[in-house]
């Protein structure tokens, strides 16, 4: 597999998406509701569907062949065993009311398993990307390779999470109980992991992730360098 390509395509995204966004910041946000079950709030904008559409249209002009799935728009078929998968705004809800914290993820499959990822957040300005061996944050015009916290004691971890749709509040409330006071239910949604592959916190507990929510995410964390830690069940 040839990363060369993907990469330079990558690392040429945040620019173009930032333009992007601050072009149409002025704009009105005009939001809905596209939940089936109208006691949960699961908002959609017309950014959400501008920023796919547009990145979409950056993928088919550099990668024609390859195959798109996204959160707001119908799939591209392929039979090429590539396929990008698009999270036009990751973290809707924060964007709505103004929270910073939201981003653009965009990651690259081959044969369904995830190779390469891109987080890109226009206003922290800041993006984080792997390539075949580590993976680094991008700020303020520097690059950083990211490494994972050393922590080994459990009972000394940062652990923060987030418990999406229909989750099982017994299970729930028995793993908090079991993390004690090292565990914060609370939400950055992609920053999360980003916060994560940093050091910055030791573990991520989340619940009914979406493939274009997670895919972008696993190879930036995979390549993350430092210590790891398998947690028995």
């Amino acid at each position: 597999m040839e990363l060369k390509k993907p990469l330079i395509f990558l690392k040429s995204l945040p620019n173009k998406l930032n333009r992007f966004y601050n072009q149409k910041s002025e704009s009105s946000i005009l939001i809905k509701n596209k939940s089936k079950d109208k006691k949960n709030f699961n908002p959609v904008t017309n950014f959400d569907k501008s920023f796919e559409k547009f990145i979409r249209s950056l993928i088919s002009k550099s990668f024609p062949d390859d195959g798109i799935t996204g959160e707001e728009l119908e799939n591209k078929i392929s039979f090429s065993n590539y396929k990008w998968t698009i999270d036009p705004i990751d973290g809707t809800k924060a964007f709505v009311i103004g929270v910073p914290t939201w981003s653009n993820l965009i990651g690259l499959t081959f044969k369904d398993k995830s190779i390469i990822g891109l987080a890109n957040f226009p206003e922290l300005n800041r993006y984080y990307l792997n390539d075949k061996k580590k993976s680094y944050l991008f700020k303020n015009n520097k690059k950083e390779i990211i490494r994972s916290s050393n922590i080994s004691n459990l009972n000394k971890t940062k652990i923060i999470g987030n418990f999406q749709g229909k989750s099982n509040e017994k299970q729930i409330n028995k793993l908090i109980n079991k993390l004690g006071n090292s565990f914060r239910r609370i939400t950055y949604d992609a920053l999360n992991y980003c916060l994560l592959a940093e050091g910055k916190i030791d573990v991520v507990v989340e619940t009914n992730l979406k493939p274009y929510d997670i895919i972008p995410m696993i190879q930036i964390i995979k390549k993350i360098r430092g210590l790891y830690y398998k947690l028995e069940k």
